[in-house]
């Protein structure tokens, strides 16, 4: 499908009241010199690259709604995770400190510390103490997410033709809700004793696609018969467009949490976001295309 042509299906979905001219560019502000992305699959891109035609990830969202004088995004993300938790998320977090980030992006970073199989419900408290310890290396204002309910991740209902099928989640990968409320006590009060840290409640932001009105982030909305779109087919990643909303109700907590990043640092409109993450991808998948390579990984 022509990108332009893909452009307008994936935005007739939401309307955003702000003119269409890109806002001037803010001033500098050096929480935003060198952002780094740490995390599991979501800030990978998983599943990005088959909409957008070419790599995408979280680190070009965050990119493309920066406003202020900055370096390229880091971005030190493993699609794998879920395979060692411990040994993955330290050496990202080994990685990403020798970058000297002003800005860590850590959204889902702890979700598998906290989902996953465990021979005890109690044990999910251990492990995100583990997690919790491998940020505390970084001094710079730190976001991080809480743990969503992705439990509907566990099995994909019949979509049209196609049969209801097993999830990437098994059942016994997910916290049950007396433990995932400790796990988000926990990481609240974790980053309440700590100046540099904003908690993301993506708990909120995953149980607001199922509420029965339209979500508004920041100036746009999205109706509520569009925000199934916003999820990919297996019910836990988000679609590109889910993506952007998630990253600017990320951003919300943000500039709430952290008086030194004021809100004129990005653009908040979700369409020239989306414009702007297109525009990569064609850059990134035009030399392959006429090479007549695969596209791949150009991080």
């Amino acid at each position: 499908m022509p990108v332009l042509a893909a452009l307008a299906l994936l935005f007739a979905s939401f309307t955003s009241p702000r003119p269409q001219e890109a806002p001037a560019p803010a001033a500098e502000v050096p929480a935003l010199r060198r952002v780094l992305v740490l995390g599991a699959s979501l800030s990978h891109g998983y599943g990005l690259e088959k909409e957008a035609g070419a790599r995408i990830a979280l680190a070009d969202v965050v990119d493309a709604s920066i406003l202020a004088a900055h370096e390229p995004v880091r971005s030190k993300t493993s699609l794998l995770f879920f395979v060692g938790p411990m040994p993955t998320g330290k050496a990202q977090v080994a990685a990403g400190a020798a970058e000297d980030p002003t800005l860590v992006v850590g959204l889902d970073y702890l979700f598998w510390y906290a989902y996953g199989f465990f021979p005890r419900e109690d044990e999910r408290l251990a492990m995100l103490e583990k997690g919790l310890a491998e940020l505390e290396v970084f001094a710079c204002p730190l976001l991080v997410g809480d743990a969503p309910d992705v439990g509907d991740a566990t099995r994909v209902p019949a979509i049209g033709t196609q049969p209801a099928r097993e999830g990437l989640l098994d059942p016994d990968q997910v916290p049950a809700v007396k433990v995932r409320a400790k796990i988000n006590a926990r990481i609240r009060a974790w980053a309440a004793a700590k100046k540099n840290v904003v908690v993301v409640p993506l708990s909120e932001l995953v149980e607001s696609r199922h509420a029965d009105e339209d979500l508004v982030i920041h100036g746009n909305r999205w109706p509520k018969s569009a925000l199934s779109g916003l999820v990919q087919d297996d019910r836990l990643h988000p679609t590109l467009e889910g993506t952007i909303a998630l990253w600017l109700g990320s951003l919300d907590a943000l500039v709430s949490g952290n008086s030194e990043i004021p809100v004129s640092a990005f653009d908040w409109d979700a369409g020239r976001i989306s414009r702007r993450l297109h525009a990569i991808a064609d850059a990134r998948h035009t030399p392959k295309k006429q090479e007549g390579a695969a596209v791949g990984d150009e991080r």
